[in-house]
């Protein structure tokens, strides 16, 4: 099938370094059509994520939009409170004035607290971190791919957050993966502070440990500035782990902002995509640059809304953990 066009203009920056952590910024030149708001903003406006309205569910939320503008929800945002913490399983972008229902994995296995059933969740100081997301982006395509609801595998999601805890040497009653970041909260506070955020920044491409861990974007630099400070300690929470048991030292004399450059002119020309009608707003596409990159793009009339791209599983390959030199497109 024709690839569809993902036509964005995105341009590298400077990049800042703390630790195992490299993060470089992402700009566009392109003014944005779309005006849209993200779950921080719109929470401060009356927009709401609960549980379900008769019965909760495990890898179900509904959300209440009563702007007069649409609400992005982000991959791998996490969101606290009610029964139980969740992260999302996909990005959505919600329309002005619905109500619908979205999918989402727990990362909180051992609570589940019935009496706090009406009680709104809020936004988390942390999204999930890259390996996480990577994971559950890769079991949500596979299962988009059978024909099936675009979700993770909740299992395999408890059972990383465990392995992930257990590394850390965190302790946590409930087995939530806010508390792996609370274990580690100075530090990755400290490469935090170190990771500027950059005027008219819109996403950025975080390596860790000499390999690319995750590229997002969105079309806004307003949304984007809410969404810097949680994405970016997701990243370091990998970074200070990028050391333990199960990672390979990775050669990164190459991971220049030009490498960097040429990986996302790459990754937004993909061999192979697929189109489907997104849950909300726009439709998801699922990008695929051989194996080198996979991610998925949001996209609503024609515009770029958001985008998640991750290096492939590393038992794909014995060089898959880190990035490679792709062929310049232009």
């Amino acid at each position: 099938m024709p690839v569809p066009a993902i036509a964005a203009e995105i341009r590298v920056g400077t990049p800042q370094t703390s630790g195992e952590l490299t993060v470089f910024p992402l700009f566009h030149a392109g003014v944005p059509r779309l005006e849209y708001r993200s779950f921080a903003q719109a929470a401060t406006e009356g927009f709401v994520v609960r549980e379900l309205g008769v019965a909760a569910s495990v890898n179900d939320l509904v959300v209440h939009n009563p702007l007069n503008v649409p609400v992005l929800l982000y991959d791998g945002e996490e969101v606290s409170g009610a029964q139980q913490n969740r992260t999302l399983d996909r990005s959505v972008l919600i329309p002005a004035g619905a109500e619908m229902t979205v999918p989402v994995s727990c990362v909180e296995a051992g609570r589940w607290e019935g009496g706090r059933h009406h009680e709104h969740f809020t936004p988390a100081p942390q999204a999930a971190y890259p390996s996480l997301r990577a994971m559950k982006h890769r079991q949500a395509t596979l299962a988009a791919a059978a024909g099936l609801e675009v979700r993770a595998d909740q299992d395999a999601v408890w059972d990383e957050v465990a392995a992930k805890s257990a590394r850390r040497g965190a302790h946590s009653p409930t087995g939530a993966m806010a508390d792996v970041f609370e274990q580690d909260r100075g530090a990755i506070a400290a490469m935090v502070a170190a990771i500027d955020r950059q005027n008219g920044q819109i996403g950025a491409v975080a390596a860790v440990h000499g390999g690319v861990a995750v590229l997002d974007y969105v079309s806004r630099s307003d949304v984007w500035a809410a969404l810097h400070g949680p994405l970016v300690q997701g990243y370091a929470l990998d970074a200070l782990d990028a050391s333990g048991p199960g990672y390979a030292t990775v050669v990164s004399e190459n991971v220049t902002v030009d490498w960097v450059q040429d990986w996302v002119d790459g990754f937004l020309s993909p061999i192979d995509s697929g189109v489907r009608r997104a849950a909300g707003l726009g439709e998801d596409v699922t990008l695929r640059h051989g194996t080198a990159a996979t991610g998925t793009a949001l996209r609503h009339d024609g515009e770029l809304i958001q985008l998640s791209g991750f290096p492939p599983a590393i038992d794909d390959g014995p060089s898959d953990s880190r990035i490679r030199r792709p062929s310049r497109r232009r």
